[in-house]
C-alpha cells in the first residue's frame, strides 16, 4: 500500500501548483549461515544479509496528466541498507514521458540482461550462493541511459535502451535490447548488449572467488564486451518451469569469455501462502588469465511464507561448487523477513 504525501512548499511557490508523491518501499533482511571449503581449508561464518528476495529500497514517485494520453512521471529509487549506519546508495530511478507511443524515459536502470537473467531464475532471485547463472551478464552499464518501450503489439513487447558515458572517444558508450513474447502460460525473453572499450573488464565468478590461481580477474580492456541472455518459463499453474541461458564475451586484448545454464521449477505449496523454488545451474570461463577452464556448478532452493500481503517469511538454501581448476565451495542457509509499504 502506497502512502500518498503532498509536495513540498518549494514547488507549490515556483509551479503554483500542487504535486501528489508516492512513497512505496521494500526491505528484506536476514540472518545467514555462510560456510567456505577451499581445498582442505575450512571456514564459516554469520551474517546480517539481504538481496535473497530483493533488496531494501524506498522509492518517491510522481506523476502529471498532460492530456491526450500523455503521461510525464518520475521515479526517484534510493537503495537504504538498514543494517548500516549511513550506509545509502541511489537505485533504478527516471524521469519520461509515456502515452500511446509507448514510454520513453532518461536515467538509470538494471541491464537488459539483468531482467532476462531474474526470469530465468526459479528461485526467484539473481544472486545467493549457489547461483552460478549469469552473473557475467550482469555487468552491463545501466546508467546515464536513454530507454524506450514501444507498445506491447500483439504478444510482443520490446525495450532499447542506449548509454551515453561522456567521454570523447566513446569509451563506455553501451547499447542493448531486450524482446519479449508472452501467450498463454509461455514466455519467452531475449536480451543482448554491448559496451565499448569498457576500460577494465571483468567477468565474474559466481563464487565471489578471488585466491591467487583460481581467480576469475579484473583485466584491462581495450575491447567490446558484449552480453546475451535468454529466459524461457512456462506456467502450468500448479508449477512454473523456468530455464535460461548466457553469454558474456570481451573481444579486445584481454580475451574472456563465460556461458551458463539455469533450470528448474516454482510452484505454491497448495491452498497454503507458502511457495518454493528450485534453481540449478553451471557457468564456465575462459581466455582470462588466472581461470582458463574455470567451471562451476550450484543449486539454490527459496521456500517463502506469506504472513500477510506485506510481509513475509523465508528459508533460503544454496551451494556452488568449483570444480576445474583447484576445489572451492560456498554454501548458504538464511532465514529472513520482508516487508512493503
Amino acid at each position: 500500500m502506497k502512502k500518498t504525501l503532498v509536495a513540498v512548499a518549494a514547488m507549490a511557490a515556483v509551479t503554483g501548483a500542487m504535486a501528489d508523491v508516492s512513497i512505496s518501499g521494500f526491505v528484506d533482511k536476514a540472518v545467514n549461515m555462510t560456510t567456505n571449503t577451499n581445498g582442505a581449508s575450512k571456514n564459516s561464518n554469520r551474517s546480517v544479509g539481504s538481496n535473497a528476495i530483493g533488496q531494501d529500497q524506498i522509492t518517491f514517485s510522481s506523476t502529471e496528466d498532460l492530456g491526450s494520453g500523455l503521461k510525464a512521471y518520475v521515479n526517484l529509487s534510493l537503495h537504504p541498507d538498514i543494517a548500516s549506519l549511513g550506509a545509502t546508495t541511489s537505485d533504478v530511478s527516471q524521469v519520461g514521458v509515456k502515452g500511446d507511443f509507448g514510454n520513453l524515459r532518461i536515467g538509470s536502470d538494471y541491464a537488459t540482461t539483468w531482467y532476462t537473467n531474474n526470469m530465468a531464475d526459479a528461485s526467484g532471485w539473481g544472486s545467493g550462493a549457489g547461483q552460478v547463472h549469469s552473473v557475467a551478464t550482469q555487468a552491463q552499464p545501466s546508467t546515464n541511459v536513454v530507454i524506450y518501450s514501444i507498445p506491447t503489439v500483439g504478444n510482443f513487447n520490446a525495450t532499447i535502451a542506449s548509454r551515453s558515458a561522456g567521454a570523447a572517444t566513446g569509451a563506455g558508450n553501451a547499447f542493448a535490447y531486450l524482446v519479449n513474447y508472452s501467450a498463454g502460460g509461455f514466455s519467452a525473453q531475449y536480451a543482448a548488449g554491448s559496451v565499448s572499450n569498457p576500460g577494465v573488464f571483468f567477468i565474474g565468478s559466481g563464487l565471489g572467488i578471488q585466491t591467487a590461481g583460481n581467480a576469475v580477474t579484473t583485466e584491462a580492456s581495450t575491447g567490446t564486451y558484449r552480453a546475451t541472455s535468454t529466459a524461457l518459463t512456462y506456467d502450468f499453474g500448479m508449477a512454473k518451469l523456468h530455464g535460461g541461458y548466457a553469454t558474456a564475451k570481451n573481444s579486445g586484448n584481454a580475451r574472456q569469455s563465460s556461458t551458463s545454464y539455469t533450470y528448474g521449477i516454482s510452484a505454491p505449496l497448495g491452498n497454503t501462502p507458502a511457495s518454493i523454488g528450485i534453481a540449478l545451474s553451471n557457468a564456465s570461463y575462459n581466455g582470462t588469465t588466472n581461470a582458463n577452464g574455470l567451471k562451476e556448478t550450484g543449486y539454490r532452493i527459496l521456500a517463502k511464507y506469506a504472513l500477510s500481503k506485506r510481509t513475509g517469511l523465508y528459508v533460503q538454501n544454496g551451494k556452488g561448487t568449483q570444480s576445474s581448476p583447484g576445489s572451492f565451495s560456498t554454501s548458504t542457509t538464511g532465514l529472513g523477513i520482508t516487508h512493503s509499504f
